[in-house]
């Protein structure tokens, strides 16, 4: 990719997901050793990598690309919608991670696919309703994949990650195939050149795309936050994060100056986000069983050894 990333990115804001990317056998430039050690990393770090994708998530939300395809589906208007979509995305996720992509037969493998048709058939129900419309492209695509590991490569040692910079490469490695699965193109993929490049993508998305947004963000961005954030705090019985707390502690991370006034009690939910950074990182029986938790939340007990 050239230095100007996110202008090679937009290339592809015509184009249309890859077709069939359902191989049968191992490509030849497969390292498996290092799809495996990516694999790893998540599980090694599964709560705060959870943590760190929700709160891409609430950022992302501000983005018109991501969140018009949410809305025009209606899945995610209510906490109990978006609690159930959630949680159906990060055991998608979570499959990924802890099972066997390259087995056609296997449910990580039916997931990934099942989550490939998802994205097809939600864009090509916009398209049959407004033929102006063509969401889930090439750029579209390269913005999630920018949300889900964003955080986590540019910010590891906030998010309380622990592993050595060969196993955020090796995590990055991980999603390069993931995204080849999601029917991203290699021009697009923002993990196609290793953990440099996407490091660098991920900021220009941060700096050039999300924060300017989150400061005139489209008319539904608070509405449908706000019933993520309530979702989880149905599955939590207790409101632990709010769209202005999950924000500010995001901001806090990138040393960038906070779009809200936060209240006294977000003020507490944010200390409470960085009390739990500080123990996963510093105590390893308190990392083991928020992990251990979080994975009785999204994985299969099968994938638990």
């Amino acid at each position: 990719m050239s230095e100007d990333f996110l202008k090679q990115l937009r290339t592809g804001n015509t184009e249309d997901l890859r077709t069939n990317p359902d191989p049968r056998e191992l490509p030849r430039e497969l390292d498996i050793e290092k799809f495996n050690n990516g694999r790893k990393f998540f599980q090694d770090n599964v709560f705060m990598c959870v943590i760190g994708m929700a709160c891409s998530l609430i950022a992302g939300f501000s983005v018109a690309n991501l969140l018009e395809p949410l809305v025009f589906t209606n899945k995610s208007n209510t906490p109990e919608k978006s609690l159930k979509r959630y949680l159906e995305t990060i055991r998608h996720v979570a499959l990924w991670h802890y099972g066997d992509i390259w087995d056609p037969l296997s449910s990580s493998r039916k997931s990934i696919t099942k989550v490939y048709n998802l994205h097809t058939h939600a864009r090509d129900s916009m398209m049959k309703e407004d033929r102006s419309i063509r969401r889930f492209t090439q750029y579209d695509m390269s913005l999630v994949q920018a949300g889900f590991i964003g955080f986590i490569i540019m910010y590891p040692d906030k998010l309380g990650l622990q592993g050595s910079k060969s196993q955020l490469n090796d995590f990055v490695y991980f999603w390069r195939w993931i995204g080849n699965f999601l029917g991203i193109q290699d021009g697009n993929n923002i993990c196609i050149n290793g953990f440099g490049d996407a490091y660098v993508i991920c900021k220009q998305v941060e700096n050039e795309i999300v924060y300017p947004a989150l400061f005139n963000p489209p008319k539904d961005f608070y509405s449908i936050a706000k019933a993520f954030t309530d979702g989880l705090a149905l599955l939590t019985s207790i409101n632990l994060i709010t769209p202005e707390s999950a924000i500010s502690f995001s901001l806090d991370m990138a040393y960038k100056k906070r779009i809200h006034n936060v209240n006294f009690l977000d003020k507490c939910r944010i200390f409470c986000l960085k009390a739990m950074v500080f123990l996963v990182k510093h105590l390893p029986w308190f990392r083991r069983m928020v992990n251990r938790h979080t994975e009785s939340l999204i994985v299969p007990k099968s994938f638990i050894f």
